[in-house]
């Protein structure tokens, strides 16, 4: 029998879950059993299911029988997931699914998410930075480290999922000194009107990158983080400067190793020029690198990437998919 998970928000974020298990159901270690969502209802996630222009579910019929949304695959097999419209403390079906997918972007906070583990229900997995969960697991990275006491975990986010697994490569292999990332984030579409000029902001990855890797620490490691008014895929730029010097072949060479054959592989992918960020929408990478803008420049490394922020819902999935095996 597979796992049951339930999903509390069903903003981008649930929405991208959503399809990314959905193209993956057969094989999934869980199954999505329920989605509760406290301002959309049921028609109005119809509507948004049939009609979205970014999270494309073109290829399954999708309509509602009672409080139910029913996902009809081509092969005429299909799924029913009880959707309903409550605020947090009256969700009618806490405690039934084995893992409580805590997606709203509301309840970041382990006291918050407490309510939550009930009868069935043994573990809450955050879709963003919590401070004071029980852990931070990253996949790719420490994901195997979860620990059987662990009650409320957090994914880490989109940034902490581009950057740590990468960084840590970059150390293994040649020892970080020294680094710092520049990401050029986009925001959600809806909030275009509210937003029509660059913005500064704090980055988690600042904080929990330096808390997850031994390597950097508020002394060795920056993050500038800038939110554009723009809807499409965002922009992440890293440097490291390391313990030896490097060319830029023996690096390309071991890039390309660990993202085909080792580490990295089916996390990270690296294309040859740039032909722009539209093409990274729904990536199932963690970023993309160019290699045409990859530097070497004595012992510090510079690469560009692509990464689509909201579709890091993919190590999201990875994660729970791994517990859900276990």
């Amino acid at each position: 029998m597979k796992k049951i998970a339930g999903i509390n928000g069903f903003g981008r974020f649930g929405l991208h879950l959503l399809k990314y298990w959905l193209d993956r159901a057969s094989t999934s270690n869980f199954n999505i059993g329920y989605i509760n969502d406290d301002t959309i209802t049921i028609d109005q996630a119809l509507d948004i299911l049939n009609n979205d222009n970014k999270v494309v579910f073109s290829k399954y019929r999708i309509k509602k029988i009672g409080n139910h949304i029913r996902v009809l695959k081509p092969n005429g097999s299909f799924y029913e997931i009880e959707f309903t419209n409550s605020q947090k403390d009256k969700i009618n079906w806490i405690g039934e699914p084995d893992y409580f997918f805590e997606c709203s972007g509301k309840n970041t906070i382990k006291k918050d998410c407490l309510q939550f583990i009930k009868d069935k229900t043994k573990l809450v997995i955050i879709s963003a930075t919590s401070w004071d969960s029980d852990g931070t697991y990253v996949y790719g990275f420490n994901h195997q480290s979860l620990s059987n006491e662990d009650r409320i975990i957090s994914y880490g986010s989109c940034t902490v999922n581009a950057y740590v697994p990468f960084a840590n490569f970059i150390n293994q292999t040649y020892s970080i000194v020294d680094s710092d990332v520049n990401v050029v984030h986009n925001i959600q579409e809806y909030k275009l009107e509210q937003q029509n000029t660059l913005t500064r902001k704090f980055c988690t990855l600042e904080k929990s990158g330096a808390f997850l890797l031994d390597c950097i620490n508020e002394n060795n490691f920056v993050v500038n983080y800038t939110v554009i008014p723009y809807s499409g895929t965002s922009l992440i730029d890293f440097r490291f400067r390391v313990n030896k010097e490097i060319n830029y072949d023996n690096f390309i060479l071991d890039l390309n190793h660990a993202i085909y054959e080792g580490s990295l592989k089916n996390l990270y992918d690296i294309d040859e020029v740039d032909n722009g960020p539209e093409i990274y929408n729904c990536s199932t990478y963690s970023s993309v690198f160019i290699k045409k803008n990859i530097r070497i420049l004595n012992n510090q490394i510079y690469l560009q990437a692509y990464f689509d922020n909201e579709n890091s819902v993919n190590r999201y999935y990875d994660l729970c998919n791994y517990i859900a095996s276990r």
